[in-house]
């Protein structure tokens, strides 16, 4: 296992621009819902408000009271009466959509929504999904705690030696220019750093954390690690220190437990720093799905949460669990196995990678293929280099040079960079010629990206190593 960390990048001052007042005519959009609508929280970019109207479902799409909605992530809306027209427009992107009909505009490019809005009682409901993306977000909707989750994913770009954040589209969203580093945002919050001093920002660019640690690290399970003088801390979301505990090494926590070094061996503390699980691993992964790998005696197993294993140490090798299944190796091939240590895909491969997007890549006699959770062989390539799908698209290795391929296995960007990252909400980071850029799932340049530091990471064999 390699307990690494990322803290460069670089990032941002907001670029001005807050969003206009909602402006909405009496007619056609409707207003909020009637006191028999039972409230929900709207989580707009991790900042919780309420709101009087709910979604609702209609064959299986997830509709939105367009005056509602807009209203609570700030957006502006205007309604043609004549023409049963309505525009939404958040930060740099409109949408133009009409009731009845699934054809839209976005930016003056025509988009198709997944259902075409419907006028109800004055109200125009419009699919939630269609019209996040349109704008650069994703929504999630929690039924049981009647949550909906509205957020712009960012990527950092590049732009006169500093960076910024840019949308999925490529559109400037914080402005480069004020810090030295910074990293992806991360529950809400992005590590900055400016003059060897770090702190973090929320995703309007103010600093939410100022500088002033020597080192930090991205949030995870509420909690960011720090460093100040030698000391590590956990800090939580305002900055306040609130475990500061006395390990030879600490690392982040997931699932609800903490990574710990102490001498050679590694343990688990929870939020409130005790030591749930003792040091006694020989090396030790982060939780997943409830589980995490450890190596006893030289060999790898897995243990659940309370320190059990639940999983014999048999393996060579072992990788998080992803998608159900973790990849081992045994007896030098590599295969998968499930949360009761059944062996679920035969160790048969010479090399094999963790699932993602419902697939794994596998390689045998120096060709990779694709296999199901079955193990059923669904891809076969020419390639003796492909990475992980993700968002539909796997990079593929071909004349020295890296192209994407879909589900298919149809060559949808060509092979004509000399690095390609995984698409992650959208995007992707290449390099041609030293010069790193984020390009969309159709292979247009969007944004120039961090500068390379350092190769992009390949996939490879889940082989631990301290």
């Amino acid at each position: 296992m390699t307990h690494s960390r990322t803290s460069s990048g670089n990032i941002v001052k907001l670029a001005a621009a807050a969003l206009v007042a909602v402006q909405v005519a009496s007619f056609g959009l409707g207003g909020s819902a009637s006191a028999a609508e039972s409230p929900i929280v709207v989580n707009v970019d991790q900042i919780a408000k309420q709101a009087e109207w709910a979604p609702v479902s209609t064959g299986g799409t997830l509709q939105l009271p367009l005056r509602g909605f807009g209203e609570t992530i700030g957006a502006s809306i205007a309604w043609d009466k004549a023409t049963r027209t309505a525009s939404i427009s958040f930060g740099s992107r409109t949408l133009q959509l009409t009731a009845g009909s699934a054809k839209a505009v976005v930016n003056g490019e025509a988009y198709t929504l997944s259902a075409a809005p419907k006028l109800t009682d004055g109200k125009l409901w419009v699919p939630a999904n269609s019209v996040a993306a349109a704008l650069g977000a994703k929504i999630t909707w929690n039924e049981s705690k009647r949550t909906l989750s509205f957020e712009r994913p960012l990527h950092v770009y590049a732009s006169g030696g500093k960076e910024g954040f840019v949308n999925a589209f490529g559109e400037q969203v914080l402005k480069a220019g004020e810090y030295d580093s910074a990293d992806e945002f991360s529950e809400g919050l992005a590590l900055v750093g400016k003059d060897g001093k770090f702190g973090y920002i929320d995703i309007k660019g103010s600093q939410a954390i100022p500088l002033q640690f020597d080192q930090g690290y991205d949030f995870s399970d509420g909690l960011a690690l720090v460093e100040t003088g030698g000391k590590s801390s956990y800090i939580d979301a305002a900055g306040k220190t609130v475990l500061s505990p006395v390990y030879d090494e600490l690392f982040d926590f997931s699932e609800g437990l903490a990574l710990v070094r102490s001498g050679d061996l590694f343990g688990y503390i929870d939020h409130t720093g005790k030591e749930v699980i003792k040091p006694q691993f020989e090396d030790a992964f982060y939780f997943s799905e409830g589980l995490a790998a450890v190596q006893i005696e030289g060999s790898y197993g897995f243990i659940d949460r309370t320190g059990k294993v639940v999983i014999q140490p048999l393996y060579q090798s072992a990788s998080d669990f992803k998608e159900g299944l973790a990849l081992v190796q045994s007896d030098g091939s590599f295969g998968f196995v499930d949360p009761q240590g059944k062996l679920a895909i035969e160790a048969i491969y010479a090399k094999a990678f963790s699932f993602s997007d419902g697939l794994a890549a596998v390689e045998n006699d120096g060709v990779v293929s694709y296999i199901d959770k079955n193990g059923k062989t669904v891809l076969e390539t020419p390639y003796s280099e492909t990475g992980d799908f993700h968002e539909g698209l796997a990079s593929f290795l071909k004349d020295d040079k890296y192209g994407y391929l879909n589900l298919k296995g149809e060559t949808v960007i060509a092979p004509k960079f000399d690095e390609a990252g995984n698409f992650t909400n959208g995007l992707a980071r290449v390099v041609v010629n030293g010069k790193a850029t984020l390009i969309n799932a159709k292979g247009v340049e969007v944004a120039n990206a961090k500068p390379p530091e350092a190769p992009v990471e390949e996939a490879a064999p889940a082989t631990p190593a301290k």
